[in-house]
């Protein structure tokens, strides 16, 4: 009886969302984010949320009042004077993109400091390869500022909208094994930090920690309870060259090379796509600064897009969702899965096109993108496509972290689920896969306790709360082996971490 119209919807559905992936690659225009904080009058009685605009409970969060201090002499002011009344406090950045419900002080009482404003580069130490810069600071500003002296951030998140003080709180990383590892927070030699005090010390107290202070390692990752992070020292290296090259194989051995492959390449990652039993590896290592090659990565997934796409977009997807259309997702992802991989994820030659791998460029050019910030306002045209002002995505997103040592073992439950129902997962590659990134134990008491590896998964997320969600039992099943790995599989072994967000 459903057979012809599923298969008209399935055929409508891949027309549809290939002249919709034809546009995302093409457009850089774009509505620049809201701002997370709305207050109804002036900087009293607001709102709060992150740039997805729900947190995973769908709870509004209330403050009483937002601040912008523009100096660490201001921000020592504000906890000074919240702190002698005993007043919460929570610290809020430019673009708010942590998804837990970190920045939610206590409703109408509370107090948000945002950091918008502390958003300067203080020095440059090419002696000693030292950054320091205020804890607003874009990641980008980061990597542009230091390119222009001839150095690099060695590793970093993918993203580059989140501010300093935001990515080291919640121990941000990119993905690699060698030296000290991905995760920012690890490159940090000095940090400056706003804390509450007694009353003998005014109420506030600025705290200097540098690589001599064992409370380094407690700072450097702290989800935000220590205080107003003021400046940030960060260790630095010359400027060089990266060959990036994508190559898509059948996931029949990740299990068996995941570990080596990882410690074969220095920015080595991986996008799984468990449904179509596929993972792309990424070969991605240094080469010498006179190696010729001007690469750019523009990542597919963060430029702007057109409103009315998106919205196109969402709706086939809801409409899948509803009709239980198993086959239509699955025909759709391997679609999305086709254009990204032909058009190289948005690597290009010279920022324009793509003509082959490897794509060779300079470091600070291929570690960070983000263009759908970049732009001028132009009326909710195009937008980021999470952006919540329009009909665009809306998603869920789940991480977690295996020790390389049991790692094996969750890839290989993961496809004896798949293997039960081959279009259980197909959902996820909408949203490019599985996201495998590396990263190493780290000295922070809240980094990483052994070398691991991140899943970063992303998925349908209804807008009704009381709605199913297509396979959420597989889902689930999922993360319950992740959780089982943890404690019942591994004997005398642990899992570092597993938290579904």
């Amino acid at each position: 009886m459903p057979i012809r119209p599923v298969l008209y919807s399935n055929k409508f559905n891949e027309l549809v969302l290939l002249k919709c992936l034809f546009l995302l690659v093409a457009l850089v225009g774009c509505s620049p984010p809201g701002e997370p904080v709305k207050c109804s009058t002036k900087d009293s009685n607001c709102t709060v949320t992150n740039s997805y605009g729900a947190f995973p409970d769908r709870t509004v969060c209330r403050a009483g009042n937002v601040v912008y201090p523009i100096s660490e002499q201001e921000s020592v002011s504000i906890l000074s004077a919240a702190t002698e009344v005993q007043r919460k406090m929570k610290v809020v950045t430019h673009f708010s993109h942590s998804i837990p419900k970190l920045v939610c002080p206590d409703g109408q009482d509370g107090l948000l400091i945002s950091t918008k404003n502390l958003n300067r580069v203080v020095k440059i130490n090419l002696t000693a390869m030292t950054m320091t810069v205020e804890s607003g600071v874009t990641l980008r500003q980061l990597i542009n500022e230091a390119a222009k002296a001839g150095l690099a951030l060695p590793y970093a998140p993918y993203w580059w909208g989140l501010t300093i003080g935001g990515l080291l709180g919640t121990g941000a990383h990119g993905s690699s094994l060698w030296e000290k590892g991905s995760s920012v927070h690890d490159y940090v030699v000095e940090m400056r930090i706003v804390s509450p005090a007694k009353a003998e010390d005014g109420y506030a107290k600025v705290w200097v920690l540098n690589e001599s202070d064992k409370d380094l390692d407690a700072a450097k990752v702290s989800l935000g309870v220590l205080g107003v992070i003021s400046q940030v020292t960060l260790k630095f290296q010359f400027l060089f060259k990266r060959s990036i090259t994508y190559v898509m194989k059948d996931d029949t051995d990740l299990g068996d090379k995941v570990v080596t492959f990882g410690k074969l390449h220095e920015f080595a990652d991986m996008f799984w796509y468990p449904s179509q039993r596929k993972v792309a590896y990424r070969i991605d290592d240094r080469v010498p600064v006179n190696v010729s090659g001007s690469g750019v990565y523009y990542f597919t997934p963060f430029r702007s897009t057109l409103s009315s796409v998106l919205s196109v977009i969402r709706s086939v997807e809801e409409t899948q969702e509803s009709l239980r259309d198993t086959e239509g997702k699955c025909l759709n992802a391997k679609l999305v899965t086709s254009t990204l991989q032909s058009s190289a994820y948005g690597l290009t030659d010279n920022g324009v096109i793509f003509t082959g791998y490897p794509v060779i460029g300079f470091h600070h050019r291929l570690q960070s993108s983000g263009t759908c910030l970049d732009s001028h306002k132009d009326s909710l045209i195009t937008a980021c496509p999470w952006d919540p002002r329009i009909k665009g995505e809306f998603f869920h997103q789940t991480t977690f972290s295996i020790d390389l040592s049991v790692v094996k073992s969750f890839i290989q439950d993961v496809q004896k689920l798949v293997s039960m129902d081959p279009k259980s997962l197909c959902g996820l590659e909408l949203y490019n896969g599985i996201v495998m990134r590396y990263v190493k134990a780290s000295t922070a008491y809240l980094g990483k306790q052994e070398d691991a590896i991140d899943f970063d998964i992303t998925y349908y997320r209804s807008k009704d709360p009381m709605a199913p969600r297509l396979y959420q039992d597989v889902l689930e099943e999922s993360k319950w082996r992740c959780s089982n790995t943890m404690l019942c599989r591994i004997g005398g072994r642990t899992v570092t971490w597993c938290s579904m967000g």
